[in-house]
């Protein structure tokens, strides 16, 4: 019997150590999203606009993108697309905010990565996949935990 292996992917918490660095990108970052969001709606406010006015023309017989029941189904999904928008831009805001309130030193979970772990028979297969972890602090990488 030969001896076989197979690498296969396995997920990796990223922890951050709380310092008031992190606590500046981290707002930094939910700013820009924000701005993403806010250009977002500002185009889906534009659309709608176009839509109501080409109804409007419509009174009189025209629409040039197809029916009044297609133009009332694309203002019906703007109008989803703004909610959605909207409150992905509450939850953000009420991100930033609790940022401020984290204490300094403490651990958040920041994101999620994958790598490889090569798995052999006789192997035990939870061992291999226990949570492997990341630990970093303005940037840099203080420990690896597998």
């Amino acid at each position: 019997m030969s001896l076989k292996s197979i690498k296969v992917k396995r997920p990796v918490k990223v922890k951050t150590i709380v310092t008031d660095n992190f606590k500046q990108q981290a707002k930094e970052e939910i700013n820009k999203e924000i701005r993403l969001i806010d250009n977002q709606i500002m185009q889906i406010e534009l659309q709608s606009k176009q839509i109501q006015d080409q109804v409007t023309g419509g009174l009189s017989g025209y629409f040039p993108e197809g029916s009044p029941e297609q133009a009332q189904q694309a203002m019906d999904d703007l109008l989803q697309r703004l909610q959605q928008m909207s409150e992905l831009k509450q939850e953000l805001q009420f991100q930033k905010e609790n940022i401020d309130h984290l204490a300094l030193n403490n651990i958040v979970i920041t994101g999620s990565l994958e790598n490889y772990v090569e798995l052999r028979p006789g192997e035990n297969l939870y061992e291999k996949f226990k949570d492997a972890e990341i630990l970093v602090k303005d940037g840099i990488i203080q420990d690896i935990i597998e």
